[in-house]
């Protein structure tokens, strides 16, 4: 196995990555709210995660176990819900929220190369109220955890008497400044809710604790506690997210599981928009939708580190849409009219290109040696069997695509004609025939061997 190190959020430093099992990694995402379709900031950091589980298996040789969790209860979801649904019950109009933008978030992911089938699980937050509610009852009993107007919050203060550290993902040294819950019944600043009490119109579940009901539902950084820990274990290897995660998610999620969890956190820094973090609140979001070229997308946020904040542009989504289609054009060449022989450099490259990945997943000097590599133009065996592991690697799909052109409707009768053109040095009917093509989405060149194809949008 190939040693890789990752910049550890809990300890602030670059380490050596050691699993805790040698046969089996185990990593979980924090996935989305699925109140809205996301926008492509939070895409970044999905991307970032399966660009890491990809290089700890084809480049460090690790098996991965990967979770990712879809929240389908919290403020936004019913507020959201009561809108959309109001004629029907708060669980009914709930579960259709859920289900319609779960469903949007997952062909977003395939669309940006993310690759579902690795994933293991998508557990939902409402499959696990039970968990969450022993959990907190864990809590209450070890006086960690308080009632107040039927609602249960944590004790940040009785956690700290305890012995608990919090703020160590954050830097922060104390929660004066701590996100104010919706509920304002709690004794402490940091104080965060477990588990609210139900609002009129709100969808609900009992919870007796010590003899009492408590009708309502859980806070939202409970349900990640909950779902990783039952999935992954008490302790597990890997936690992914968005910088903006790290105070208070994360740190809420590691003081409810009593200052453990996962042994390293890996955060992507936000996508910027002229120097502005992308967010809803703010407005300057993009949805994928509006974008042509997902993949494009994808092979853009590589070419910056995924701890470096990113500035999204129509230029540099552009540049970017212009280099997947030339290593498409690459690739198709490789195919179907490669070279004999090796390349001497190769060896040397394909163990730089690795390097790079191994090295906290710098995707930026990877693409560097794949521009290298593609600038020598060469087409052998090794140059293909190289392609490849970076195709698969980096997620760009720059293979899987290659035979779809040519099922695109009229393709291979375009084709066909314009083979016959240039039999009959019908140059210009050629050239017309190659327009029609590219206004399909289809590039083509002539080679000794045929017509050569690749995708274009």
């Amino acid at each position: 196995m190939k040693k890789i190190t990752l910049y550890n959020s809990l300890t602030h430093k670059k380490e050596l990555f050691v699993p805790l099992d040698e046969e089996l990694v185990t990593m979980y995402s924090c996935g989305p709210t699925v109140y809205d379709t996301v926008h492509i900031g939070n895409l970044r950091a999905f991307i970032m995660a399966d660009t890491l589980q990809r290089a700890l298996r084809l480049v460090g040789g690790y098996e991965l176990r990967w979770v990712m969790n879809i929240t389908d209860i919290d403020d936004k979801m019913i507020t959201r819900a009561q809108e959309k649904y109001a004629n029907d019950s708060p669980e009914a109009g709930l579960a259709k929220l859920a289900q319609e933008y779960e469903a949007k978030f997952l062909q977003d992911l395939s669309a940006v190369g993310v690759d579902l089938d690795e994933i293991a699980a998508f557990p939902h937050a409402t499959d696990y109220i039970e968990k969450m509610q022993k959990l907190i009852q864990k809590l209450y009993d070890q006086e960690l955890a308080y009632v107040a107007d039927g609602s249960i919050y944590f004790s940040l203060d009785a956690y700290t008497k305890q012995g608990g550290s919090y703020g160590v993902l954050a830097h922060i040294a104390e929660v004066a400044q701590a996100r104010i819950d919706d509920q304002d019944q709690k004794q402490g600043a940091g104080d965060f809710a477990l588990w609210k009490a139900q609002k009129p119109g709100e969808p609900h579940w009992d919870f007796e604790l010590n003899g009492e009901n408590y009708p309502g539902r859980p806070g939202w950084h409970i349900e990640c506690s909950a779902m990783s820990t039952d999935l992954l274990g008490k302790e597990f290897d890997i936690h992914t997210g968005g910088v903006d995660l790290k105070f208070p998610h994360h740190e809420n999620e590691i003081a409810q599981c009593g200052g453990t969890l996962a042994r390293y956190w890996v955060h992507n820094e936000h996508l910027m928009v002229d120097e502005s973090k992308m967010a809803k609140s703010v407005g300057n979001f993009v949805k994928l939708e509006a974008i042509s070229y997902p993949l494009a997308f994808r092979l853009m946020t590589l070419s910056a580190h995924y701890r470096s904040q990113m500035d999204f542009s129509k230029a540099g989504l552009e540049a970017a849409h212009a280099r997947v289609v030339r290593l498409r054009e690459w690739a198709s060449k490789i195919v179907n009219n490669p070279q004999a022989g090796t390349s001497a450099k190769m060896p040397q490259l394909v163990k730089d290109f690795d390097a790079a990945l191994a090295d906290d997943l710098n995707t930026p000097q990877a693409l560097a040696v794949l521009a290298a590599i593609e600038s020598t133009a060469a087409r052998t065996e090794d140059v293909y069997a190289f392609l490849l592991h970076a195709d698969e690697v980096l997620g760009l799909h720059i293979f899987e695509v290659m035979d779809r052109v040519r099922s695109y409707e009229g393709v291979e009768e375009i084709l066909a004609r314009r083979e016959v053109a240039r039999n009959d040095q019908d140059y210009a009917l050629s050239d017309e025939l190659r327009d029609k093509l590219r206004e399909l989405g289809v590039g083509v060149e002539d080679t000794p061997d045929g017509q050569i194809v690749w995708q274009l949008f």
